[in-house]
C-alpha cells in the first residue's frame, strides 16, 4: 500500500481528500502544522506529499524547497495544492521543486490521476539508482580531468531543469533533460576538438542502456534551430523540446562566460533568437528563471 501525506490546515478539505485517498486504496497521514512536516515525512515515509501553500508559519513554497534540499526527502514527489492558480505562482512552485500543481477546488479525477502518476514517478526514480551511479561516475571523471567543462555542465543542468519545469517538461523527459545536460560534453574527457568530442562522447556511452535517449544530447548539442549547426544541420521541426532547451540555454551560458554580464548575454541571445538560431520560448522561460532567482533566495532564508 502506498503512503500519501496530506499537509493542510483546512479541516474540511483534509476530510474530503483523506476519504477519497483511503477509498482509492492509499494509506494516509495528515499534518496540519508546518513545523511538524519534516518529522512527519521522516516517520511516515510517504510516496507522495500533497502540500497546501497557505499554511501558518512556514508557507508551502518554503517547505517544498527545504524538502527537496535534503537527500532523505528530495525524491518524494510533491503536489502543490492551492487556490492561487495564476501562472506566477505555478512558476514559483516549480522553482521551489514541486513536481505537480493542482488548483483548489480540487477536481477529484485530476487528483486521482496525479497521485497515481506521482507514485509511478517515485518508483521510476528508485529504479534509476544504478543509472544515477553511472552518471555520478562519469561526472567525477569529468571533474577530475576537465574542471571547467564539469562546472559548465553542472550549471547548465540546473538551468535546463528550471527552464524545463516552466515549459512543463515532466516525468521521464525531465530526468533525461537533467542527465543529458550533465553529460552532453562528456567527450571532452578525451578531446577538446569541436567535432571530435562528439564522436568520442558517443563512443563512451555506446555500451550504456541509456544511450538510446542520451545520444541526442551528446550528438546534437551544437545544433541550431535554423539548420546552421552541426553535425547534422537539424532544423527546429526536427528537434524535440528538450534539445531546444539544451542548445538555447547552453548558448546563453557561453555568452555569459564570454562577456561576464547576464544582461549583455540576454541582449546578444535575443538578437540571435531573432535570426532563428535559438528558441524564443526557451529564452522567455530562462529570463523568468533568472528573475525568480532572488525570490527563491528570499524564500529559502525564511
Amino acid at each position: 500500500m502506498d503512503n500519501v501525506l496530506i499537509v493542510d490546515d483546512n479541516k474540511l478539505a483534509i476530510e474530503i481528500i483523506d476519504d477519497l485517498l483511503t477509498t482509492w486504496g492509499y494509506r494516509t497521514k495528515v499534518c496540519s502544522n508546518s513545523l511538524e512536516v519534516f518529522d512527519c515525512v521522516l516517520d511516515f515515509k510517504p510516496d507522495v506529499i500533497l502540500l497546501d501553500v497557505m499554511l501558518p508559519g512556514m508557507n508551502g513554497f518554503a517547505i517544498c524547497n527545504k524538502l527537496k534540499t535534503f537527500q532523505e526527502t528530495q525524491k518524494v514527489p510533491i503536489i502543490i495544492l492551492t487556490a492561487l492558480n495564476d501562472m506566477e505562482n505555478r512558476i514559483h512552485a516549480f522553482n521551489m521543486g514541486a513536481d505537480a500543481f493542482l488548483s483548489k477546488p480540487i477536481k477529484y479525477e485530476e487528483l486521482k490521476n496525479r497521485v497515481e502518476w506521482a507514485v509511478r514517478y517515485k518508483k521510476s526514480l528508485e529504479m534509476m539508482e544504478p543509472e544515477d551511479a553511472v552518471v555520478k561516475t562519469l561526472l567525477n571523471i569529468l571533474q577530475a580531468l576537465n574542471y571547467k567543462v564539469y562546472l559548465h555542465s553542472v550549471n547548465l543542468s540546473h538551468y535546463c531543469e528550471s527552464v524545463g519545469s516552466i515549459l512543463y517538461v515532466i516525468d521521464e523527459k525531465m530526468n533525461q533533460l537533467v542527465v543529458g545536460s550533465f553529460l552532453h560534453d562528456i567527450g571532452k574527457i578525451i578531446t577538446d576538438d569541436p567535432e571530435g568530442h562528439i564522436d568520442a562522447g558517443l563512443k563512451m556511452i555506446s555500451s550504456l542502456n541509456m544511450h538510446t535517449w542520451l545520444d541526442v544530447y551528446v550528438r546534437s548539442h551544437h545544433e541550431k534551430l535554423n539548420g546552421e549547426g552541426y553535425p547534422d544541420g537539424l532544423i527546429s521541426i526536427e528537434m524535440p523540446l528538450n534539445l531546444k532547451i539544451l542548445v538555447t540555454v547552453n548558448r546563453f551560458m557561453e555568452l555569459v562566460e564570454e562577456c561576464g554580464d547576464e544582461n549583455e548575454a540576454f541582449s546578444k541571445l535575443n538578437q540571435e533568437c531573432k535570426k532563428g538560431f535559438w528558441s524564443t520560448e526557451v529564452l522567455d522561460a530562462l529570463k523568468q528563471v533568472i528573475r525568480d532567482a532572488d525570490f527563491k533566495k528570499r524564500i529559502v532564508s525564511m
